[in-house]
């Protein structure tokens, strides 16, 4: 009779499983703790995906060019740049806030094999797989598949609309007779030819017809000091960073047209040194270091106004439309323009004589104004001027930036009013009196505001050390930086556009994609 052992599931196991079941738990264990730094590290990198940061500097100076099946790229002092073959559109540029190590690219070159593109800059290689749409820094760069050459250039005469613009191999000239040196060229797939410049951007030339097409693309000047959005155009301005601006600005979004304008070639434009900008129906108005400008849009005419025709200072701090006057703050007091009598006058109050203007706001009952000693404002029908201040102090000093939330452009009683100064950001609504108080001694750790803006759910404040987010519903602050795609952690302006806001830096400009579901933040 056959007996079969009976296992007691109670029973002991021998050694020789324990062991076996011992390394399966160490090795799930292992396994599971891959997964974990593995995710993290997906996580950390893949919080923000190509297109969230998007940042334009100046891509007019040009050192190298590539070529796959869909884009020719160029290495520029800005980032790489890339012009889609197909369809005549510049794409998105590549630059530090897309994981470059820097924006001054040396050489460029493309892997046909891996179908991947190369950037030598001075901050080392790095490598790009369009597949996966990142950048990974590399340890050396493949010269090898450098086909862009600058050492033989040989150049056929091109023409464009306006006549020659090529000597030889050496130059282009523009519509202005400027010339700029030719740096570099590459023959494409069929009979164009693909030109590099100093100065003047790309250019794309037929050698069948020896026409030669400059490609506009990026800003004039990389300190961006002041972006306004209009409808479809955007604009920056700037006074240099290390050196005097060079011109403004204009993106048209929906054309992807960019325009320049500078004192040299435009009439009346008494000076591209831009600290504010202000637009109304008709009129551009830029405050510059030499007075007040306007562009009127309807035929694009230029006028300038100076001390001479009645601006306490020349320096324009601020601007504010209110659609019947241009509130205008300058070094040495404040002045209105009145937009139906095309008339010019200075505030005479002693109030605000020859007080430093940092900011105007104007609504339908006051108009507020930050000074270098606090906060006056405007009552608009007894038209008298007082001193406005709140008991937490942080009025009592320079007042940088003013802005105001509204589910209308009237005041309401949902109104909030925030001020930016050098001793915290201050909340207030004037109708219930309720102060929101975030003092930098106390829980705001920053002392250099510049600017801020606020819409339905946050309020964004500029910095000299990056870009603070306030949520208002949790009252939680983060903080971006460099390190999330920022061109430089000097922010000198903000400008809201929809899902997505705008950062002035003296490197270039950036846009945030700071609605974007995924982010959760």
């Amino acid at each position: 009779m056959n007996h079969k052992k009976r296992i007691d599931p109670k029973q002991e196991m021998s050694g020789k499983e324990k062991n076996t079941v011992k390394m399966l738990l160490k090795g799930a264990i292992f396994s599971l703790l891959c997964i974990f730094i593995l995710f993290s590290f997906i996580h950390a990198k893949g919080k923000y995906l190509e297109g969230d940061w998007v940042s334009y500097s100046v891509f007019r100076y040009i050192t190298s060019i590539a070529l796959n099946f869909d884009y020719v790229y160029f290495g520029t002092t800005g980032g790489v740049t890339r012009y889609d073959k197909f369809t005549q559109h510049w794409a998105p540029p590549f630059t530090t806030s897309d994981g470059l190590p820097d924006n001054w690219i040396k050489n460029i070159a493309y892997d046909p094999e891996r179908d991947e593109i190369w950037a030598d800059t001075y901050g080392g290689p790095a490598m790009y797989h369009p597949v996966f749409g990142e950048w990974s820094r590399e340890y050396e760069f493949p010269r090898d598949l450098s086909r862009s050459d600058t050492s033989n250039l040989q150049l056929p005469d091109l023409f464009t609309d306006f006549g020659p613009t090529t000597a030889g191999s050496y130059w282009v000239m523009d519509s202005h007779l400027d010339r700029y040196p030719i740096t570099n060229y590459l023959r494409g797939d069929f009979d164009e030819l693909w030109v590099a410049t100093w100065g003047l951007n790309a250019g794309l030339a037929s050698l069948r017809h020896l026409r030669l097409k400059m490609l506009k693309f990026g800003l004039y000047d990389r300190d961006v000091k002041v972006i306004l959005i209009d409808g479809d155009d955007i604009w920056f301005g700037g006074t240099g960073h290390l050196s005097p601006s060079s011109g403004i600005t204009r993106y048209n979004r929906k054309k992807e047209t960019w325009d320049y304008f500078s004192a040299e070639y435009v009439p009346f434009l008494s000076s591209h040194q831009v600290n504010v900008m202000e637009v109304d129906s008709q009129n551009i108005w830029m405050g510059t270091q030499r007075g007040l400008v306007r562009m009127r849009k309807k035929d694009s005419t230029w006028r300038s106004y100076t001390s001479f025709r009645g601006l306490p200072d020349n320096e324009i701090t601020a601007l504010e439309s209110d659609g019947t006057y241009l509130w205008i703050g300058t070094e040495q007091g404040l002045a209105f323009y009145d937009l139906n009598a095309d008339s010019l006058r200075a505030v005479k109050d002693p109030l605000l004589n020859n007080l430093y203007i940092f900011s105007v706001l104007a609504d339908s009952y006051y108009v507020w104004v930050g000074t270098e000693i606090g906060v006056y404002t405007l009552d608009r029908e007894k038209k008298t001027w007082h001193r406005f201040s709140t008991p937490d102090g942080l009025l009592n000093g320079q007042v940088r930036s003013i802005a105001r939330w509204s589910d209308q452009k009237v005041s309401s009683g949902k109104d909030e009013l925030w001020f930016g100064t050098d001793l915290g950001i201050l909340g207030y609504s004037p109708v219930s009196d309720k102060r929101r108080v975030y003092d930098n001694r106390m829980n705001f750790p920053e002392v250099n505001v510049v600017r801020l803006v606020c819409d339905k759910k946050n309020v964004w404040v500029a910095t000299k050390d990056g870009v603070w987010k306030l949520n208002r519903a949790t009252d939680i602050w983060i903080k971006y930086t460099t390190e999330d795609g920022l061109l430089d952690n000097d922010v000198q302006d903000l400008a809201l556009d929809g899902d997505h806001i705008w950062f002035g830096t003296p490197q270039g400009a950036t846009r945030f994609f700071w609605n974007n579901p995924r982010l959760m933040e």
